[in-house]
């Protein structure tokens, strides 16, 4: 059994999950998770590399119904921001390294 909450596998007798301390009884049993809970793959890769906001998407859309395929897509998402800002932050160091550098900048 899958705790509704934060989808983490629980014992089929509990009352209360031991991750995160949600009341189980209080959901209806397995009728909101779905069992083939697996991250997706291309998900992932399009989440990280391409587009973060396709994995903040599928995270929304899915928190309820695929637990944990919604948190890797939204840890691929905010792995895929991350790694842009340090990207763009590394451009602009670079870049105004190479204009400081120009001869024209100091003999003007």
């Amino acid at each position: 059994m899958y705790c509704p909450n934060c989808g983490s596998s629980i014992n089929e007798n509990a009352e209360i999950c031991v991750h995160c301390g949600v009341n189980v009884l209080k959901f209806d049993t397995q009728v909101t998770v779905v069992k083939n809970d697996t991250p997706n793959m291309w998900v992932n890769i399009l989440s990280l590399c391409c587009f973060p906001i396709i994995g903040v998407i599928i995270y929304f859309v899915w928190k309820d119904t695929q637990p944990k395929a919604a948190k890797a897509a939204i840890i691929y998402a905010l792995f895929g921001i991350a790694i842009k800002i340090i990207l763009m932050i590394f451009a602009f160091i670079i870049g105004l390294t190479a204009e400081m550098m120009d001869d024209s900048y100091y003999y003007e």
